[in-house]
């Protein structure tokens, strides 16, 4: 992603959530791991499951790897909440500050756009959140299939299936972190 693009990005979310009244304070004194058993596996430790996608238009294929993302990661866990992430909309980023403040080890894995991951991976590192796995992959609409296995994989903390390669398809980010 080209520098000034991420960084007008970052401001635009920060402004937002100025002005929403989730400073990045209340991120900066979140403690997400604390109580957790020193031998503790990530899955063992998260309680609940969030998902997080981009909510790209369907047009573009991204509905369709979306929906079968969300149904291998219920496939994998017992409890999941789904956040799409509509572009800049200051709602679910504060959401997610709200999660990150709490005292409640959560597992959130997901399958962005690269800008939408770019901010949320830097949210989580600022709070103190571990990132498990990252990683860019140019899929298509036809990916279905492997998204599906790919969000069961990343709910169950077992190795990311290879992604079909497609010329020309937008990046997408997978990643897990426990926050």
């Amino acid at each position: 992603m080209h520098s000034d693009r991420r960084f007008l990005l970052k401001s635009l979310a920060a402004t937002g959530l100025a002005i929403s009244g989730v400073g990045w304070g209340a991120w900066a004194q979140a403690t997400p791991l604390a109580g957790l058993p020193s031998g503790a596996a990530p899955m063992d430790a998260a309680a609940d499951v969030l998902a997080l996608t981009s909510g790209l238009p369907a047009s573009a294929g991204a509905g369709v790897l979306d929906s079968a993302f969300i149904t291998g990661v219920r496939s994998a866990a017992q409890t999941v909440r789904h956040t799409a992430l509509q572009g800049l909309d200051s709602a679910p980023f504060q959401r997610l500050g709200q999660l990150l403040g709490d005292e409640r080890s959560t597992l959130l894995v997901g399958l962005l756009d690269d800008a939408s991951a770019t901010l949320v991976l830097d949210l989580v590192r600022s709070a103190g959140g571990r990132v498990l796995s990252e990683q860019t992959h140019r899929i298509d609409g036809d990916a279905a299939a492997w998204t599906q296995a790919l969000g069961q994989a990343l709910a169950l903390g077992q190795p990311v299936p290879a992604a079909p390669m497609a010329a020309g398809a937008t990046a997408r980010v997978a990643f897990r972190c426990l926050i």
